[in-house]
This record gives C-alpha cells, sequence and structure tokens, in this order.
C-alpha cells in the first residue's frame, strides 16, 4: 500500500458500496485518489438522489454518456469493482480512505510551505501560511473530535438491566464477571443465560466457553436445570453454545497493534444474539496483559460493538492469583460498566462453607445496578443441593454454531 493511496481498499470500498442498500450520501468522493473511482462513487449518489438502484447498466450509462468518461476506462474500471470481494465491514476501508485522504492534504500543505521558503518570503508571511493551512486541513478533514449537542435535545433515559431479579447486568455495554479457577463461574453465567432467555422469549444468547468442551457445559446445564432453575429447559433451544479455539482480536504487526479481521466475522455472526458471553477474556484479547492502551483499545472494540448494536457483552476473567480481582491491565475494569467477583465462601478458618453457594460482590457499579442487586454483595446458589433429585433429567437439544475461519486452528 503507497502511504498515500491504495487502489485495493478503493475498489473493495466500491464493490461493498454497490451490493450495499445503506445510504452513502455522507461519503466524500474526495477520499478516493484515482478519478475514475471518484467517478463512480458520484454516480451511486446520483442514482441515490434519484431512488434508482445500484444497477450495473446505469452507474456504466451515467459515466459514459453524462461525464463522458473513456468507454473502455469505464469497462475495465467496472471490472474491477465488481470483480472486487465486497466486505460486510466497509467501515474499515472507510475510515483508511479517509486517513489517507487527509495525509494527501498534508502534503500538499507542506508542498505550498516549501514553494514559499524557495520565494524567500518574510517569516510572518511563512507562519500566516501555516496558520492558514492548518485551519484548512481542520476544516476539510471532517473528522469532529467529539459530538456537541445542546442539553435540551438529549433524551433522559435511565440504565436498563436483564436479569434484574437474579444478578443484575447492564444492557448495551460491556461487564465482566471475574473469578479463580473452580468457583463456578461458568455454571453462574450459564444459570444467568437461562434467566435472561426465559425472560426474553423472542431472544437469543450466545456462550463461547472456549475452556470447556461441549459435553462438560451441558452436563452444568442438566444439573442447573434438575436441581436450581427447572425454567431453563424451556430455552436451550436459544442457547447457543461453541467450544471452538478463540481467535486474538488484537494482533501485533511492525510494533503496531492492529484489529484482527475475524472479529469483524465475529460480529456480523452474532448479529442476531442480544446476549453474548465470552469465556475467558484474556483468550481473545491478543496483547501484553498489562498494558493498558491495548487493553483499552481492546475494550473499546466491543463497548462500542455492544453500544452500536444493543449487545450486552460479558466476559468472564480469571482474577489475580488467591483473590477474586480481576487481574492484567486496569484499562479491562475500567471499561467495564458492571463487574461482579465470584467467591467461595469461607469461616474464620478460611474453611470452605456453603459448598453450594458463593459470595457475588459487585465491585464497578457505573449504572446502579445495586438497586436491583439488594446491595453490593450476595450469596447466590451455583450448583444444586447434593440431595437433589438425580432422576429429574428434562429432555432437550442444545445447538451450537461453528466456523474453522472463526478459530485458530
Amino acid at each position: 500500500m503507497n502511504n498515500l493511496f491504495d487502489f485495493n481498499y478503493e475498489i473493495t470500498l466500491l464493490s461493498s458500496l454497490f451490493f450495499s442498500e445503506e445510504s452513502i450520501k455522507n461519503i466524500d468522493p474526495d477520499i478516493f485518489y484515482y478519478p475514475i473511482h471518484k467517478s463512480i462513487l458520484l454516480t451511486l449518489l446520483s442514482l441515490e438522489q434519484q431512488n434508482l438502484p445500484r444497477d450495473e447498466i446505469l452507474i456504466h450509462n451515467h459515466l459514459i454518456k453524462t461525464l463522458k468518461l473513456d468507454e473502455n476506462l469505464v469497462a475495465n474500471s467496472m471490472i474491477d469493482v465488481l470483480s472486487a470481494t465486497p466486505t460486510s465491514n466497509h467501515q474499515a476501508y472507510l475510515d483508511k480512505l479517509v486517513e489517507l485522504k487527509r495525509i494527501r492534504n498534508v502534503k500538499t500543505s507542506l508542498l505550498d510551505i516549501q514553494i514559499d521558503i524557495q520565494e524567500n518570503k518574510t517569516a510572518d508571511e511563512i507562519e500566516a501560511s501555516l496558520l492558514l493551512i492548518s485551519e484548512k486541513l481542520v476544516t476539510k478533514s471532517g473528522v469532529e473530535l467529539f459530538k456537541m449537542i445542546p442539553a435540551s435535545h438529549v433524551e433522559a433515559k435511565e440504565s436498563d438491566f436483564i436479569t434484574k431479579n437474579f444478578i443484575p447486568v447492564p444492557k448495551k455495554t460491556v461487564s465482566i464477571f471475574s473469578a479463580g479457577g473452580g468457583t463456578g463461574k461458568t455454571s453462574l453465567l450459564l444459570q444467568l443465560a437461562m434467566h435472561y432467555l426465559y425472560e426474553n422469549q423472542q431472544e437469543k444468547a450466545f456462550c463461547w466457553l472456549s475452556e470447556d468442551p461441549l459435553g462438560l457445559t451441558k452436563h452444568r446445564l442438566n444439573h442447573v436445570i434438575a436441581g436450581l432453575y427447572p425454567l431453563g429447559a424451556e430455552t436451550l433451544h436459544r442457547l447457543i453454545l461453541s467450544d471452538d479455539l478463540t481467535f486474538p482480536t488484537l494482533l501485533e504487526q511492525n510494533r503496531t497493534m492492529t484489529i484482527n479481521s475475524h472479529f469483524y466475522k465475529m460480529k456480523m455472526m452474532l448479529k442476531e444474539f442480544k446476549l453474548i458471553i465470552l469465556d475467558p477474556l484474556i483468550a481473545f484479547y491478543g496483547g501484553d496483559e498489562n498494558n493498558n492502551a491495548q487493553a483499552k483499545l481492546f475494550m473499546q472494540l466491543f463497548t462500542k460493538w455492544a453500544s452500536e448494536e444493543d449487545k450486552t457483552i460479558i466476559f468472564i476473567h480469571h482474577s489475580t492469583k488467591n483473590t477474586s480481582q480481576s487481574r492484567g491491565a486496569s484499562a479491562f475494569v475500567d471499561a467495564a460498566r458492571a463487574v461482579y467477583e465470584i467467591e467461595k465462601i469461607k469461616d474464620e478458618d478460611g474453611k470452605e462453607v456453603e459448598s453450594t453457594k458463593r459470595k457475588i460482590t459487585l465491585t464497578k457499579d457505573n449504572y446502579r445496578a445495586s438497586r436491583h442487586f439488594g446491595g453490593f454483595t450476595k450469596q447466590i446458589q451455583v450448583f444444586p443441593n447434593e440431595n437433589f433429585t438425580k432422576n429429574h433429567q428434562p429432555a432437550f437439544v442444545v445447538e451450537y454454531t461453528s466456523d474453522e475461519e472463526l478459530g485458530i486452528q
């Protein structure tokens, strides 16, 4: 890829827009370096304004008859665009082309300054040119640093939660459940997923439990349903599981962290799911566990996904040794809106008591989940009592999807 333009990015974006039904009225044609690509986008914009379909013949005729472009150039360029593989994540390509356009603008401005120097202009004149160029660059970039909305235009909304009567988890954001090994965190989250599905009869939940085989997960579900939550038997056709190997969301290339393209495919595959549970967090990370900058980037990807697509995402996270506190960079916890820590219940001598229960502590509560939780600490039964009726085994089927491209085989 040239540091000023990229042919493949341009044709991939055009191909994606050609086969998409989304509006393109906010796309700046100047992000394209190649004039023919800019003309194709302008044609797509014209078709949209006229409520016409993005039809190959209409585009071809507009480029030749209206814009008076060379017929061979149009034919070859259309072949390039239509033979390119469209992507479901065209925003990433759009962002990259915007970035390249900004770099081109900077280079052009620097050349203008160099001409001023060669023409022996005064320091005051050169500085004035620099200030003017800086202002133009910011204006041309089209990139807003932040939104500014009058308070009168903002609709007041209280935070909403799933499973309010069990363990309240805020909607449209990321939460973390942290615990050490053998504390029953997976059984607890499976129970939470069944509560959610019973309360939301039209929804589906996805649990990627990469550390446990599906057979063991099914065994845990059997026990929870038989001894704790029999209503869960009605939900399992909507509880979708996977035990596939995970992939790192972040990849290090040339000392820079980049986003794995598998992340975007995962988003596409999980579009229909409102509740997503990922276990463990570190298996999806890919960065340095103690690097706050990398952890922040990782969490931002998931918080943005949750917010924009109305997902409730829960990470199961390993705790530091001999504690229930989340291990690794503080940015993991900083980005989460709720953090629950799971501990075994012990007496004053450190001996475990209430072996079927766990102490659940709400250690971070940005959205006031404590109102529904009844405070910040509660004992919850995670495992059935030892004397529960083992013969009560409901019949049900667990479905799950598997895609080798999502895992590293």
